[in-house]
């Protein structure tokens, strides 16, 4: 028994000086190291209960493995993100497609992961094939069942009542799948089988003015990182730029969640923070098909097979739906344009009334993957406080998909100008992405650990000349907002109203109250960032 103790501190050691070496430890890493040492008591406790010696071997090396490429997989994580794995990350690897990920991957390779991962795997190849099984089980620590029993339960209650057990992987990689899938299927109710949802006393304008409303979902984009707010140094948005007297440039909109998953659920239906349980009751396209609007979801976003994703079972309650990125399972994903091609031709099409929401690519990294070469505009040294090549690269190439995502919203502004309709083009993004603005990292992650430019996003409003027309305009862009209200501002510009739509939650609405932007559950963003600005 000694030299599988010996074997599980060994593990426990190399994770936890690992990564007190090359990141800064946080309060997580202390409630994640003790989280493992009595993981690791767990295992031993375990192997009290066998008697077959064939068991225990099979047992006690499948468990020991276990907790190896957990302990591991747990550090490289953190390195890669600065926090432990949680049910978040579970989630929206179940939301990810092979080429997202395989991406995600190539993107993130780097040399002191990859050395640390193969340190970790050689020692405990090494460990296990030095290691006595067969004498180490039949000797194990000298305790009664009942006592290891009580043991076992003393340990998993004090996991449970401290929280610790988040902290424990294969913990999480059981129980949130379930949870996922039980999600999952309350969606259903916004597909094909319910087209029109539940809403009360639904009314529209009437007039018979021939009407394009487009919604643009982009993703992953950074409000700082759009030099049309008059926040950045290099001209991203010059397309943009040439027309911001027709824009409304809201000034501080920011999403509830750092991750597309919590974003768009929330934005796209009646959930929000106050009322999350309203998630399943509603979303705008039910809202729009009831009023007699075609609905169209054109997505250069992949769904994932036959476990469709929570937005792909939203967007599928649209009367004409399509993926663009169904077929490509590798790392070369279709360019947005795509989505620019297929508007030109929806608009085309008969029908007076029609609202299309397009799913970009957007910047989701890996971003030299999301333009074409024709847009390499950056490669010159970048301003930044983070002085690497790695930073460099990354930088370039985000500001190079920004530039290419301003000559996308303008030409989808182009496109519904060219019809001379009533109608808008709304331009947001579900969440934000770091950079290499504020720390050394870039990406996004899970609501922990964050920076406030994975929640700040872009959201400019374009009319056309006949909306202006015949629509009075009272709104602010400097007001203070959060997309988890999104589907009552989409409403009110729209023109529908419901029982279940509030004016009061409309940015586009001179009744407009501003609330409190909560965000990871409990905390008021203005507060967090304001404090982390002066500190």
């Amino acid at each position: 028994m000694k030299s599988i103790l010996k074997y599980l501190i060994v593990t426990i050691i190399l994770a936890f000086g690992f990564e007190f070496l090359s990141k800064e430890l946080t309060l997580h890493s202390f409630h994640n190291l003790i989280e493992n040492i009595l993981f690791a008591l767990i295992i031993v406790l375990i192997i009290v209960f066998l008697k077959n010696t064939r068991i225990k071997l099979l047992v006690t090396k499948g468990l020991l493995l276990l907790f190896s490429l957990s302990t591991l997989l747990e550090s490289l994580y953190f390195y890669l993100f600065d926090t432990f794995f949680n049910t978040s990350a579970v989630f929206v690897i179940l939301e990810s497609n092979s080429a997202e990920t395989k991406e995600f991957l190539i993107s993130k390779m780097e040399a002191i992961p990859i050395i640390f991962a193969i340190i970790f795997l050689a020692i405990t190849i090494l460990m296990f094939t030095k290691l006595n099984f067969k004498n180490e089980v039949n000797h194990v620590i000298n305790l009664t069942k009942v006592k290891a029993g009580f043991l076992i339960v003393g340990i998993l209650v004090v996991l449970k009542v401290s929280a610790l057990i988040i902290y424990n992987l294969p913990y999480l990689l059981l129980r949130t799948p379930s949870r996922y899938y039980e999600d999952t299927e309350k969606f259903k109710a916004y597909g094909k089988e319910n087209p029109i949802g539940n809403f009360n006393n639904v009314e529209v304008d009437s007039s018979s003015n021939k009407k394009i409303y487009v919604i643009v979902i982009g993703e992953s984009t950074n409000r700082t990182h759009f030099e049309i707010y008059n926040s950045y140094y290099r001209n991203t948005t010059p397309l943009l730029r040439e027309i911001e007297d027709e824009l409304f440039v809201f000034e501080d909109v920011i999403s509830p969640h750092t991750y597309t998953i919590g974003a768009l659920t929330k934005a796209l239906t009646l959930g929000n923070y106050e009322n999350p349980e309203l998630l399943n009751k509603g979303s705008i396209i039910q809202l729009f098909n009831q009023t007699g609007f075609d609905t169209y979801w054109l997505s250069n976003q992949r769904p994932v097979g036959v476990m469709d994703t929570k937005v792909t079972k939203i967007a599928m309650g649209s009367k004409y739906f399509r993926f663009f990125n169904t077929k490509h399972t590798n790392e070369k994903t279709p360019l947005d344009i795509d989505l620019v091609n297929a508007l030109k031709e929806v608009v085309k099409e008969d029908g007076d009334r029609k609202v299309i929401f397009l799913h970009m690519l957007g910047t989701h990294m890996d971003y030299k993957r999301r333009y074409p070469k024709s847009f390499e505009y950056f490669n010159d040294t970048p301003k930044t406080a983070f002085k690497s090549k790695k930073a460099f690269s990354v930088i370039n190439s985000y500001d190079n998909s920004i530039k290419y995502n301003d000559f996308l919203v303008r030409a989808i502004i182009e496109t519904v100008r060219n019809e001379n309709v009533e109608g808008y083009v709304l331009y947001f993004s579900d969440h934000g992405q770091e950079v290499y603005n504020d720390k050394a990292f870039f990406g996004h992650t899970l609501d922990e650990q964050v920076t406030k430019n994975m929640y700040q996003i872009p959201y400019v409003l374009w009319l056309t000349e006949d909306y202006k027309k015949n629509n009075y305009l009272n709104f602010d862009v400097t007001k203070k907002y959060m997309t988890d209200d999104l589907i009552h501002s989409i409403a009110d510009i729209s023109h529908i109203s419901s029982k279940e739509i509030d004016s009061t939650r409309s940015i586009f609405n001179k009744n407009y109250k501003e609330r409190k932007r909560i965000i990871q559950d409990s905390i008021e963003y203005d507060i967090l960032f304001k404090k982390q600005k002066s500190q």
